[in-house]
Order: C-alpha cells, then structure tokens, then sequence
C-alpha cells in the first residue's frame, strides 16, 4: 500500500486501475471511502462513516474533544485494517478543520503518524475549499454558482465559474463550534452567523445560479425536505429545491424545538443537534447572494482529491458519458455502437439541444445494458438500473428520462408503475419514448453489432418517417420491422406536436 503526505498537491496523473482510499478525519466524523481507481468517476466500493465530534468544545477550549479523540484512534486502527484487506494501492489521510485549529491538533496528527505509520496531510482552509469545488466539478456538469461546504467546524465558500473558481473563504461557522459559542440559544447563533459573514464582503456581489450545499448537516436538512415534500427519489444529490420554498422550510426548521425535529420523517439522531445552525447558515448565504436555486450535492473534499489527481484531459470529460461508459462496459455490448446507434437516429432530432443531445447519447451508449436479463424483465430492470446506478452529471429528471428512454429501449408502451416518473413532463416522456423506441428498431435491423446500421437509412419526410435498406440489409425486412416502424411513426408524431 501506498501513502504519501502531499504538502504539494499531485496534478496530472492519468487513470490507474489500483484502489485507492480515503479517510477523512473531519470535525464530526472520520469516513473511509475505497473507491475503485483514479478515472473520471470513481466508484465508492466502501464506505464508512464513525461520528466523532471531535469540534465539539473547540472554541471553549481550544482544544479537540478528548472523546473524539479516542473515537479517532479507535477508527483508524479499523480503518487501515480494512485498506490492508481490501488490497487498496493508494491511501491518502485528510484532517480538516478542528485539528487544523485546535492547539493540540499538531501533536493528535503526530500522535496518530507515530503509533500507525501513515502520513496524514492536514488541509489548510484554501486548499479545503478549492477540494470542494473540485468535488462539485467532479460530478455535476458544468456548474456555475457558489459552493458551501458545511462541516462541524467550518464552512468553506468557493465561488465556481465556467474557467475555474473565482473567489474562496473559509469560515469557522460549523455546527458544532456554532453550538458552543451561542449556547444552544437559537438568537446568538444566528449574530454569530451574521457578523461571520459580514467579513465576507465579495459575498454580497456575487448572484449564482445555484448554491451547491455540501456536508453532512445540508445532506440532513435536503433528506427532511425530501420526506416532507414525499419526493419520489431518494437520491440526495442534485436534490434541487428553489431557492423561495427552500428558504420558507429552512425558517420551519429554526423555529422547531429540537424534540419536534427529532421526529420529523428522515432527521438523523446524529445529525438532529446541526440542524438548526446548518439551517441558520444556510439561510443566511441564501439571503446574501440570492441564487436561482439550492443543489445539494453528495461529493465533497474526497471526490475533489480524486478529481485534482486526473490528467487535465481527462478532468474535461463528460461524468455523465464517463459513468455510462463505465456501466456499459459492465453489462453491455461492442462499445463502438453506440456512436453509430447515436449517428443513425440523429435525423430524428435535427433541432435537440446540447443537453438532450448528451441525453441521447448516454441512452445510446446503455442501449445494450440488459441483454443478460429474462426477455420479460428487461425493460424494468434497464429503468431501475439507471435509477438506482451512481451515475454523475445529470440531474433528477434528466436521470428518470434516461431510465425511462432505456424501457422503451424494451417495451414500446409505458406500463411502468413508479412514482420517480412523476418527475418528468410529458415532452420529456416522449422524448425519451422516441429514443427508445428508435434504439429498440436499431437493434431489429443490426443486432446490437457495429457496422451493420450502414446498410439501413433513417429519415423522415414530411413528418412521415422512412427507412431504407440497401441490398445488403433488404433480407431484414420483416412483419415484427414494419410494426416497430408503424410504432416509431406514431411517437415522431406525437413529438413534433409536442414541440411545434
């Protein structure tokens, strides 16, 4: 196993198969993630998380929280058991917030170094912020807005553009230091708060489309929203909630008593103590910067690390292409099918977007994702397949799209009985219907195999659909090929009206 102490951060290491893992060594907790290799979109293979608050008494005493500290050790010794067996090649150990702050948290890292023979690399404020945006680059596509990384001793803000990231600050607001210094008075936590923030003054300039809420006490607040408003996906991240209704539960949240918090539908007990700050916090950074939205996000420092070790080249792939092509490579077919399933039905689309045109493409690169599946079974297992996989940059409705283009890519008429559905419009459904049902006639006429689509011609005239075949393909034509073109006309139909 390898373990380094990066002081300087590496930059432009290309993918590699080994496994590489991460422990965290926060202010409320201390998280192992193995994940299975450096590449564009890393597969978490392991992961668990042991609360430690070890920021809690920190602004009292200035020091890390002596049970904490035990709870660490304890965690470690655990933890590089599991690295050991899970035969991990690579283990980089963060430390965050309070020990970069406690007085003793220089003689806790060397006492930790010491006794198990591991470097731990402790991550300055800027550095943990820049990470941040890195995890938010590493899994939501191109995001534009403010990032808030919310941990129990700080949050970090980085400002995310286009080109990189614009501004950053580290703040010592965490729940828990939070907890300490206002004594659990709802009123002064919220001073506190508010003369943090004053300091920030680029704060107020700055109007994002979103704010991106990282760390376990958002991940709490969005699971609340989630259960209150009976969302049907249970997906935390991209969760996406406007920015008026958010603001509105946030206020419900600062105002309910703690034992009426405990019993809210999807409150953590570990995490029910942050809610309220996390809630102040939060509703404080809305009313600064006003932005269009509130997207929560599941990938933080770890996944930012990962993301600051790819090469360049590799950092500017698409995570959604990068993580189907992953899942297609697990159940699917010739990979080289996909393009000219994708180039083959395009006259079909003449007027799709870039964001429906990358939609597309990933239903065309998971087109071939079931075939191992019962005949009867297909077109419900693709669906949740996707539902349920850890695909990156897409959000909720782009992903209840793609699963529901992937069961037509099996079965022409919905009979599909999930709520998720719910969640696209029906210009979306027969989008997705049109995809899918054009990728199912792809696969009568070539059977899923390269090279074979050249031989057939798609078009369409007058918003009547035609295919061609040449000579060599004038054997496929069949009574089953006629009736899936009969179906293909009467969803391009359907489509055009939807989109005139």
């Amino acid at each position: 196993m390898k373990n380094r102490k990066d002081t300087q951060w590496a930059d432009g290491e290309t993918a590699h198969e080994g496994r590489l893992g991460v422990i965290d060594i926060g202010s409320n907790s201390i998280r192992l993630v193995v994940y299975d290799g450096i590449k564009r979109v890393p597969l978490p293979l392991f992961n668990e998380k042991i609360f430690c608050s070890l920021a809690k008494g920190l602004t009292l005493t200035g020091r890390l929280n002596p049970e904490g500290v035990k709870l660490v050790e304890a965690s470690m010794k655990r933890f590089l058991a599991l690295v050991h067996v899970m035969d991990v090649v690579e283990l980089q150990i963060l430390a965050t917030a309070a020990v970069r702050d406690a007085m003793d948290g220089a003689a806790f890292v060397e006492s930790l170094e010491r006794k198990y023979r591991v470097n731990i690399t402790v991550v300055s404020g800027k550095k943990e912020a820049q990470l941040a945006a890195g995890g938010i680059f590493s899994s939501i596509y191109k995001p534009q807005g403010l990032a808030g990384d919310l941990g129990g001793g700080s949050i970090e803000l980085v400002g995310i553009e286009k080109n990189g990231i614009f501004e950053q600050a580290t703040i010592p607001i965490g729940p828990l230091r939070l907890l300490d210094a206002g004594k659990g008075n709802t009123a002064k936590i919220a001073k506190i708060i508010e003369e943090a923030f004053s300091a920030e003054i680029w704060l107020e300039k700055v109007h994002p489309q979103s704010f991106y809420a990282i760390g376990g006490s958002f991940r709490a607040l969005a699971h609340i929203h989630m259960h209150k408003e009976k969302y049907p996906l249970d997906i935390v991240h991209h969760y996406t909630v406007k920015t008026g209704p958010m603001r509105v539960f946030l206020k419900e949240i600062i105002h309910s008593p703690v034992q009426q918090l405990k019993k809210m539908p999807g409150a953590s007990s570990e995490r029910v103590d942050s809610l309220i700050p996390a809630a102040l916090v939060m509703d404080r950074i809305l009313d600064i910067t006003q932005p269009v939205d509130v997207v929560f996000s599941a990938s933080g420092i770890r996944e930012g690390y990962l993301y600051e070790k790819l090469a360049p080249f590799l950092r500017n792939e698409d995570p959604l292409i990068a993580s189907c092509t992953d899942l297609a490579s697990q159940h699917g077919r010739a990979s080289g099918y996909a393009r000219e399933l994708f180039t083959w039905m395009s006259p079909l689309f003449e007027q799709e977007n870039d964001a429906n045109r990358r939609l597309r493409f990933a239903v065309c690169i998971l087109s071939e994702i079931a075939w191992r599946i019962h005949p009867d079974y297909r077109s419900e297992w693709a669906f949740f397949r996707v539902i349920q996989s850890t695909l990156a940059g897409l959000s909720h409705f782009e992903r209840v799209t793609l699963a529901m283009a992937l069961y037509h890519r099996y079965q022409f008429k919905l009979k599909l009985k999930s709520s998720v559905v719910s969640l696209v419009k029906e210009k979306e459904k027969l989008f997705a219907r049109l995809i899918g049902t054009a990728a199912h006639l792809a696969f009568l006429l070539s059977g899923g195999h390269t090279g074979n689509l050249k031989h057939v011609t798609l078009s369409h005239k007058k918003g009547n659909i035609e295919v061609t075949f040449g000579p060599e393909a004038e054997d496929l034509l069949s009574d089953s090929v006629r009736k899936r073109i009969n179906g293909l006309n009467e969803v391009f139909e359907l489509f055009n009206k939807q989109n005139r």
